[in-house]
């Protein structure tokens, strides 16, 4: 039997949310239900949907914590590096990172859309995130005017996306032998290389 609601309600939350996110390490989307948390915390599926209004609620929770995650790469960047250096290393973590939790890539980025709109948060953490790469990219090439950074900085996010979705879904192979990392970082050397050819023009 089930235990009665007897944590304070922000401990719950906590709970419910430490409980899905194993879960969906473990077992990726598929395996993540209320009743399958409501197993791991031993409360009835009910009490989570007291605490959430829908299990996209949890997940887009999940996704917080992911994205603070993923913000932290950016901030540990080496600042001794160069522009380039410091964003070659930025992609490399930043895959790194999504290849060792397919599980929360795909709660970010795969499977199907299940929402029509995104929390203000949301959106703006990604293009806190882009900005942060248009800013890295106006370091390198000095001359190079915001809104083009911002493009190339949305170019390359998709180009790396684009390689990451085929590399967690097991489709790269079919396409190229060449790795994740190794499709993902050509992404980046093609931008970085673009914009010192063009400065040597000036």
């Amino acid at each position: 039997m089930s235990r009665p609601l007897r944590q304070p309600r922000e401990e719950l939350r906590q709970s419910i949310l430490d409980a899905a996110r194993g879960i969906l390490d473990r077992e990726g989307m598929e395996g993540l239900s209320a009743r399958a948390i409501a197993r791991e915390i031993d409360y009835t599926a009910a009490t989570i949907y007291n605490v959430f209004s829908s299990m996209s609620d949890i997940v887009m929770e999940i996704n917080r914590e992911t994205l603070a995650e993923v913000a932290l790469l950016f901030s540990a960047l080496p600042k001794d590096l160069s522009a380039a250096d410091r964003l070659r290393a930025l992609s490399k973590s930043y895959v790194c990172f999504m290849q060792d939790n397919p599980a929360r890539w795909n709660a970010l980025f795969g499977g199907n859309r299940e929402r029509e709109s995104f929390p203000n948060w949301y959106t703006g953490t990604i293009e806190g995130l882009k900005l942060q790469l248009a800013h890295l990219l106006i370091e390198h090439a000095g001359d190079l005017d915001r809104v083009r950074a911002e493009k190339l900085a949305e170019h390359l996010f998709v180009s790396v996306h684009g390689a990451l979705t085929l590399g967690v879904g097991r489709r790269l192979d079919l396409l190229t032998q060449r790795d994740t990392l190794d499709v993902a970082m050509s992404g980046v050397e093609l931008i970085l290389n673009s914009l010192t050819a063009e400065a040597g023009k000036l």
